[in-house]
């Protein structure tokens, strides 16, 4: 799942935790995990604001 590696690597690119990244993003914890994992679909609006957080298109996420 393309999101979920993105998720990922960005994340430890900036040298973020879940929970640091969480809450920069205003998502929960166990929400921005979920994502990691790929064990949910991932809400618009947590798109949304994991893009905007990191700087990148909702489209540059989800490739």
């Amino acid at each position: 799942m393309p999101i979920a590696e993105n998720v990922h690597r960005l994340r430890v690119t900036d040298g973020l935790t879940v929970e640091e990244l969480a809450d920069a993003a205003r998502l929960s914890p166990s929400l921005v995990a979920s994502i990691e994992n790929g064990r949910r679909s991932v809400p618009q609006k947590a798109i949304r604001a994991l893009a905007s957080h990191f700087g990148v298109s909702v489209e540059a996420l989800l490739r």
